[in-house]
């Protein structure tokens, strides 16, 4: 295989600033999940009993659709989470076969298995869009208190994809920015 170039720094720094504001979108949502059912169970087993004990009542106190809330930031999470996972070489690779082609075709093997890779997000980007697509047409609002139109939640799916996707097909054109398998743990 030809000597292939290093990624441009823009590049690399794009890479980066995406990575960094996929991992503040994942800390935030499940800093926020934790909060969310904290508060909830600390109000519901501790405080509104005890205001019970003096003739007050808590109820109003409840933040009523906190559950389903905490489901939509653990969606939003989760698929920021993967674009995390690609850039860091976190995400489970499956080692079935991996010697089967030569240590002197690594490279190679690794393009071509990044460009499959980019294939597959990419289909799999483009039916998670025509999903949230279809939610949105068809107007589908969330239910247990918490009234968004789903497809709102929903695109936390193709917008996880196409980042994963986007890696891949760096990692094919650049070889130098793929991260060794669990390179770094966040």
């Amino acid at each position: 295989m030809s000597e292939v170039s290093p990624a441009p720094p823009k590049v690399r720094n794009l890479l980066n600033a995406w990575h960094q504001v996929e991992v503040w979108v994942a800390v935030l949502a499940f800093s926020a999940i934790a909060l969310l059912l904290i508060y909830d169970v600390v109000l519901r087993e501790a405080i509104i009993p005890m205001l019970g004990l003096v003739g007050i009542d808590g109820r109003s106190l409840v933040l009523y659709g906190s559950q389903k809330i905490a489901v939509y930031l653990l969606i939003l999470g989760a698929f920021a989470g993967i674009g995390i996972a690609t850039w860091t070489g976190a995400q489970l690779v499956p080692k079935v076969g991996e010697r089967i082609v030569p240590r002197a075709w690594d490279a190679s093997a690794n393009c071509v298995a990044d460009l499959f890779t980019f294939a597959f997000l990419s289909a799999v980007t483009l039916i998670a869009t025509m999903y949230v697509y279809d939610t949105f047409l068809s107007g589908q609002r969330g239910s247990s208190g918490v009234s968004i139109e789903v497809w709102k939640v929903q695109i936390a799916l193709p917008l996880g994809f196409a980042s994963a996707a986007v890696r891949y097909l760096a990692f094919a054109i650049w070889p130098d920015v793929r991260p060794e398998d669990g390179e770094t743990l966040e």
